[in-house]
């Protein structure tokens, strides 16, 4: 099993923010982050916008801002930190 942090980017008019989530996979972590992506705002395929390279949700853009792998001991901090949020 392997740990990592995501981002997701959103695009709003004139606003653009990002979010971060965790995750852990035995699988392709691109495959996951994409998943997570496009139902972040509930888009679907069907959503998908080539030229932007992100779903279409209402009015805002969503895209995979990527991820990068962290430490099991690091995932478990995290993870019990932002359960008390």
């Amino acid at each position: 099993m392997k740990y990592y942090i995501g981002t997701i980017n959103e695009r709003n008019g004139d606003f653009e923010y990002s979010d971060k989530y965790l995750f852990a996979t035995k699988g392709d972590p691109s495959k996951y982050a994409e998943k997570q992506t496009r139902e972040w705002r509930g888009c679907t395929s069907k959503d998908w916008d080539r030229r932007h390279e992100g779903y279409w949700c209402d009015c805002t853009l969503v895209f995979n801002g990527g991820y990068r792998e962290i430490s099991e001991d690091d995932y478990n901090v995290l993870t019990n930190y932002l359960a008390v949020l």
